[in-house]
């Protein structure tokens, strides 16, 4: 384990700063200033397509703001945010395994799912992301609690190998706090008892905030919040990337943190801040977004890119669903940047009633119309495997 430890901490600190890097100059620099051409491809001649039903009954209802948190060898994770249910599906069946709900206010329990839930299947644990994070089996008894303070400030929390989870520490915004923000704010935390491992060299001088204080009457405020995908799973790797970043890095179990773009002009030459966020990487591609942070617009529009690893070639890009392209109207088909999923993957809910409308005009891949044909509408989500060529 030491050994282990002391490569880890090497390659960080080889991976330098984030303003070292970005004037680096041997990194793939992505200019995102210029006018790219618009690359029109379709989403089933990308990815072979797997449906997984999710199996419903009278106890097993989930509502419309449920998360699929991991789709792993075995298991599917799902969670509800407020509401505190656990549930863990067969990954091949979609019949439930395991249901649990701690929602309390006792040291073994959590009031919500702040920060979401991470399946580690090899330990058998699923860590519930709250107040602090609480470890439970599989079957939902109480294992131990990581002391990571996550109603404190804005955080994100994914897993990353076997002995350890990574923490992302946002901007704090809470006023007279601001100074409280950490310009390093990567950190490899201790599965076993919430200590930290290491802090990863990654270092921004400046921070965008995705989210602003509103300032009410008698010192009161608000948050303000602007919703963006960040620091994402791709296989047993993260790929991470902030608000603040103008390098996207990959951190790896095996080779440590790597640096992979730079991007110009940088996250702060412009206002409003132009930012990028990633959505899928493959072996080949990295799909990703750019997104002004304007707190002043009510609807923000993403820009959609892809990066060719090989050619280095970068295009705007549209992907069309054949499949459901009116599950979301006036928009084309986005990963689902959230769950965790085996290299090359992307796993997303499609509703019984998208189902059913895809299935009436014969517009399904893979197993789909098998899985359709016996479904109603009011079941629960299906879950939808796409596999990268």
């Amino acid at each position: 384990m030491k050994t282990k430890v002391f490569f880890l901490v090497s390659m960080l600190l080889l991976a330098g700063s984030q303003g070292m890097q970005s004037q680096s100059g041997s990194l793939p620099v992505v200019d995102l200033s210029k006018n790219y051409p618009l690359e029109k491809l379709r989403l089933q001649d990308m990815a072979s397509v797997e449906y997984v039903p999710l199996e419903t009954t009278d106890d097993i209802l989930l509502s419309g703001n449920a998360a699929l948190s991991a789709v792993g060898e075995k298991y599917i994770l799902v969670h509800e945010h407020q509401l505190g249910d656990i549930y863990l599906f067969d990954r091949h069946t979609g019949k439930l395994k395991f249901h649990f709900n701690h929602k309390g206010q006792s040291g073994m329990e959590y009031t919500w799912i702040k920060n979401g839930t991470i399946l580690d299947e090899k330990a058998e644990e699923i860590y519930v992301c709250s107040q602090f994070i609480q470890v439970y089996s599989l079957e939902g008894k109480y294992k131990r609690t990581l002391k990571i303070n996550g109603f404190d400030h804005d955080m994100s929390i994914l897993n990353y190998d076997d002995r350890s989870l990574l923490v992302y520490d946002d901007v704090i915004i809470e006023p007279r706090r601001e100074k409280e923000t950490t310009k390093t704010p990567y950190k490899l935390i201790s599965k076993k008892d919430g200590s930290i491992i290491s802090i990863l060299n990654i270092y921004y001088p400046k921070r965008n905030a995705a989210t602003i204080a509103e300032h009410l009457e008698n010192n009161m405020w608000r948050p303000l919040r602007i919703s963006y995908t960040h620091n994402v799973y791709c296989g047993q790797d993260l790929m991470i990337m902030n608000a603040s970043s103008d390098t996207l890095y990959r951190l790896s179990p095996t080779r440590g943190l790597i640096p992979l773009l730079v991007r110009i002009p940088s996250v702060f030459d412009s206002e409003p801040r132009n930012i990028w966020t990633p959505f899928l990487t493959t072996d080949k591609i990295l799909l990703f977004g750019t997104l002004p942070m304007d707190f002043k617009t009510k609807y923000l529009k993403y820009v959609f890119w892809k990066y060719e690893f090989e050619t280095k070639k970068l295009t705007n890009v549209s992907i069309f669903d054949a499949e459901h392209e009116t599950r979301i109207r006036n928009a084309n088909w986005v990963p689902d940047a959230t769950p965790a999923i085996a290299k090359n993957m992307s796993a997303e809910f499609i509703s019984a009633v998208a189902m059913l409308e895809a299935y009436r005009k014969n517009r399904l891949a893979g197993n789909g119309n098998e899985v359709a044909k016996n479904l109603l509408e009011d079941d629960n989500q299906v879950v939808r495997i796409l596999t990268f060529k």
